[in-house]
């Protein structure tokens, strides 16, 4: 038998908990049943501090076992019942309490927040060019980031506390940014390794930053006359630290967010001969 308390996450790591985080639940091994979870939980947005989920599982130990956890808005908060965040690691478990992931029982279970939507901030334009950041979102609309040490993300190991969740195994479904009319203008991101890579028309969202603000510059194509949006990709295909079946059999049932699908934000930019008009503001897109 082994039982105890987990606290999750804790702010010695790269983790992410929303601030709209109001239940959890953990599986043990993949359990079609969580062995415990929570509704007292308590987050300042990215900076580690949640919940604590006491449990008790008939395991063998002292052994290792997996323990998968995701927290969502609950009952209280909109969107009702969805993730927010999941994550996953192996912990040695003993006979009696085990306080998992504090001193010497491992380190905190890293959460890796799931996108939902994107808040586009454009600065303003100069010339040809344009610049803005794009910030993505959980559910609730709270943007992730991550407070603490920063490491170098992991492409595609969301359990590695510093990737999102639904960019698919090994980034089969990565946060892919261009502009929709390249012939008028074209996109690019700013530099900001690891967490982005750029390339022609295209910015690639790799990792989590502390600043949750992922610069990009649009410009017009010379002589162009028009406007042109943004178009975004990816963010399509859960992880799957915690199974559908596994969040369909809580109850109530909670459900993981389909995820951004590809946002068009028609007509933001526009090029008088070759030259962007000037503008700034803020677009919420879902």
């Amino acid at each position: 038998m082994g039982g105890g308390g987990s606290r999750l996450p804790s702010a010695q790591l790269p983790t992410y908990v929303s601030t709209a985080t109001t239940h959890a639940a953990l599986f043990i091994d993949g359990a079609a049943t969580p062995a415990g979870q929570a509704t007292s939980c308590s987050a300042s947005n990215g900076t580690g501090t949640g919940c604590t989920i006491s449990w008790s599982a008939n395991l063998s130990v002292p052994a290792m076992h997996s323990f998968a956890v995701e927290i969502d808005t609950g009952a209280t908060v909109v969107p009702h019942n969805t993730v927010l965040a999941e994550g996953k690691a192996s912990y040695t478990v003993f006979p009696g309490n085990n306080t998992l992931g504090s001193g010497g029982n491992g380190s905190p279970l890293s959460l890796n927040g799931v996108v939902n939507t994107y808040f586009y901030s454009i600065s303003g334009c100069a010339g040809a060019s344009c610049s803005g950041s794009v910030t993505p979102a959980d559910a609730a609309s709270y943007s992730i980031f991550y407070a603490g040490a920063l490491t170098t993300p992991t492409p595609g190991v969301p359990t590695s506390g510093n990737v999102f969740d639904n960019a698919g195994i090994n980034n089969t479904s990565p946060f892919t940014f261009a502009s929709d009319t390249p012939s008028i203008g074209t996109m690019t991101g700013t530099a900001q390794a690891p967490w982005t890579t750029t390339g022609t028309n295209v910015m690639t969202i790799l990792g989590v930053n502390a600043s949750d603000l992922f610069p990009f510059q649009v410009t017009c194509v010379a002589g162009a006359n028009g406007k042109f949006g943004v178009v975004s990709g990816g963010g399509a295909l859960p992880y799957g630290n915690v199974t559908a079946s596994e969040l369909s059999g809580l109850s109530p049932a909670v459900l993981y967010p389909a995820g951004p699908g590809g946002l068009d934000t028609t007509n933001l930019f526009t090029c008088a001969n070759g030259v962007a008009l000037s503008a700034t503001g803020t677009i919420i897109t879902n």
